[in-house]
């Protein structure tokens, strides 16, 4: 299994961010303290979904009320205010305390916008919506007026490094953080933690086959050997 499956963060403080501003910016979120929707926009690989995910977790108490559907078929339905006026008030009543709409890819979304962001406004604070998004300008600018716009920019390899030798140390593997990020430095010019864990994935197969590693050298005077 790969490790972006296997290892995939639980909680928020296992999520890579891309600097400590982002991060403290959702853990005001996480603990309450800041309020309203969120708009995490940026490059493929940032880990935008999975933070959308456990943000709602620990809003929600562990068990947040979530939104299914996914946002065509959520702004095709009739009366999409009755709904979540409806769906926020059940939510209300349980630990989640409200509803969320994780909403992936917003900016695909062109129909019924104007119903989305009146049924938001009704719904207050009963609802939250956490949106993801590659092209943030692409989003119906009424509703970028009514969110928090968290940029996620890319990753370096030297904030994966940690959760890469997480990976590594979980598989009985030691390895010299140099040496790690020697080889994440091959694929630093993605910024895509797919694209480090994928270097883990690799270094796990070569070492439980007792294959060699690829070569490195920690003298940054040198050629690094591909």
């Amino acid at each position: 299994m790969k490790c972006e499956i296997k290892y995939a963060p639980n909680d928020l403080d296992e999520v890579v961010y891309p600097s400590s501003r982002v991060e403290r910016r959702i853990k005001g979120y996480a603990s309450k303290q800041l309020e309203g929707h969120i708009i995490l926009h940026g490059s493929n690989g940032t880990g935008k979904t999975t933070l959308a995910n456990l943000l709602a977790k620990e809003i929600g108490n562990n068990q947040p009320d979530v939104e299914l559907k996914d946002s065509d078929e959520l702004l095709a339905i009739p009366d999409l205010k009755k709904y979540l006026l409806h769906a926020s008030g059940f939510a209300a009543m349980t630990t989640s305390e409200k509803y969320f709409l994780i909403l992936n890819e917003f900016d695909y979304s062109k129909k019924n916008i104007h119903k989305f962001w009146t049924a938001l406004d009704a719904c207050g604070d009963g609802v939250m919506a956490i949106i993801t998004t590659n092209q943030p300008m692409d989003v119906h600018p009424s509703i970028r007026s009514r969110c928090d716009m968290i940029e996620m920019p890319g990753v370096s390899a030297t904030a994966a490094l940690q959760r890469v030798q997480y990976c590594l140390g979980m598989e009985g593997i030691s390895l010299p953080d140099a040496q790690v990020l020697h080889y994440l430095k091959d694929v630093e010019h993605f910024f895509n933690l797919r694209k480090y864990l994928g270097v883990a994935d690799q270094l796990i197969y070569l070492s439980h086959n007792n294959l060699p590693l690829p070569p490195w050298t920690s003298n940054p005077k040198l050629l690094r050997v591909v």
